[in-house]
């Protein structure tokens, strides 16, 4: 008997987590398709086909499940973060992999569109969001898989030691990822150019930007 009550107590939190991310999911298209703002709790219910109740029994509040969403936006690129950053490459090579990565036209669509959208919805809240410390911890957690990048350039004598190396790769990270995904997102509108393009920008900057670090 008290084998069956755990496998299924198992179970029920197994059924647990696949609604919960199966409900992040569902939200996240809808908040990508109308805004933060314009979604309503009831139209994520009607989307996942539950009752308002249940939803709010894993989200009791609009701000708990827009973070929800945020965190598990980032967390989608953890896994590849740590893959880039422990290769059998130079560290100066595994940083160029990582300005590839943030620019990958993938990354644009839905990723960047909504973390700009939630981290402008979280600077204007009148107060910090319920739970914002989960989208933090988060980001700290992906700085320090960067963090490896800069012990093995100091091991393998890839990146210059004559500057502030971690302050310089946060740097270089931040920037090209903002920029790579800013000029994509308006690329439709702004850059009709073809000696203009994105493509032909981000070349440039990661050009640019790379040649500060090498030794």
């Amino acid at each position: 008997m008290k084998g069956i009550i755990m496998v299924s107590t198992g179970l029920r939190e197994k059924k647990k987590n696949a609604r919960y991310k199966s409900i992040v999911q569902k939200a996240e298209l809808l908040f990508l398709d109308k805004g933060l703002d314009n979604v309503q709790m009831q139209d994520v219910a009607d989307a996942e086909g539950i009752g308002i109740a249940t939803l709010f029994r894993y989200f009791p509040k609009k701000d708990k499940l827009i973070v929800a969403v945020a965190v598990a936006n980032l967390e989608k690129n953890i896994e590849m973060f740590r893959e880039l950053a422990s290769s059998s490459h130079t560290a100066y090579e595994r940083l160029e992999h990582v300005l590839d990565y943030l620019t990958r036209d993938d990354q644009l669509q839905n990723g960047v569109k909504f973390r700009e959208a939630f981290e402008s919805y979280a600077s204007f809240a009148k107060s910090p969001l319920e739970d914002i410390q989960d989208y933090i911890d988060t980001q700290k957690e992906i700085a320090q898989i960067f963090m490896s990048i800069i012990d093995a350039g100091q091991i393998d004598g890839s990146i210059r030691t004559d500057i502030p190396v971690k302050e310089t790769l946060i740097t270089i990270i931040n920037a090209y990822g903002t920029f790579g995904n800013n000029i994509a997102l308006k690329s439709p509108i702004s850059y009709l150019e073809e000696d203009i393009a994105p493509i032909h920008q981000k070349r440039i900057l990661k050009e640019m930007l790379l040649s500060y670090i090498r030794p």
